[in-house]
């Protein structure tokens, strides 16, 4: 019996140090990359919210959004090449542009949300439109045609959601609280202007791939 207890002792904190190892290491990872999931999360649920209402919106809802989201197939598919692409590019930098602004303000860490949140509610609203008005032909063209673009441009509003949070936690703690880094905040302020300048390539070349798509794919399914 005594044998049986003295075994049992290095069983049993072999299984709380990798409990511990464990959670350390969910903790890291949250740590490192818990802004990436925590924006990436609401993009998803965006996306639900969307895909879920697609059924009980209305038209003229649907039409006043359709600057920006695909709710309007018809008028896309005969619209010129090149007018594609400033659509595209036009409705993503709306988004980036009210991102890139929120990284300016102390209080914008608080509502950098609504940006994913609504590009992922316009995701799923174009999808599930797509799929009730045009059933399982819809679908194919969402994945073929309209995926590629909107997930290169959904990446670089989550990479720039995140850097727009990190600078106006700095802002903010500059404001309220004084500097608290060997940095000074112009330091952050200019390596956040060019990673944005990344995400302003990304959605052009999100915007260029959706037009690609358009030209070369629609006709398959629509003509």
């Amino acid at each position: 019996m005594r044998g049986f207890v003295f075994t049992l002792k290095p069983v049993r904190r072999k299984a709380q140090r990798n409990f511990i190892r464990g959670f350390s290491d969910v903790s890291s990872v949250l740590r490192r990359y818990g802004t990436v999931i925590y924006f990436t999360f609401i993009f998803a649920l965006g996306t639900l919210a969307g895909s879920i209402y697609a059924g009980r919106a209305g038209e003229s809802f649907l039409q006043k959004l359709d600057f920006l989201f695909t709710t309007n197939l018809e008028e896309r598919l005969n619209q010129p090449i090149f007018s594609t692409f400033s659509a595209s590019f036009a409705s993503d930098f709306i988004f980036l542009l009210f991102v890139f602004l929120c990284a300016l303000a102390p209080w914008g860490a608080l509502v950098l949300f609504i940006a994913p949140a609504f590009k992922g509610f316009g995701t799923g609203l174009s999808a599930g439109y797509l799929f009730i008005t045009y059933g399982f032909k819809g679908i194919g063209f969402y994945l073929l045609v309209i995926l590629g673009g909107t997930f290169l441009f959904s990446f670089a509003l989550i990479i720039q959601c995140v850097q727009s949070h990190f600078l106006s936690c700095k802002i903010a703690k500059s404001v309220f609280k004084g500097a608290d880094s060997e940095y000074p905040l112009p330091f952050f302020l200019r390596n956040f202007l060019f990673r944005s300048l990344y995400s302003l390539v990304l959605t052009a070349a999100a915007a260029i791939l959706d037009m690609l798509l358009w030209t070369a794919f629609s006709g398959m399914f629509f003509k």
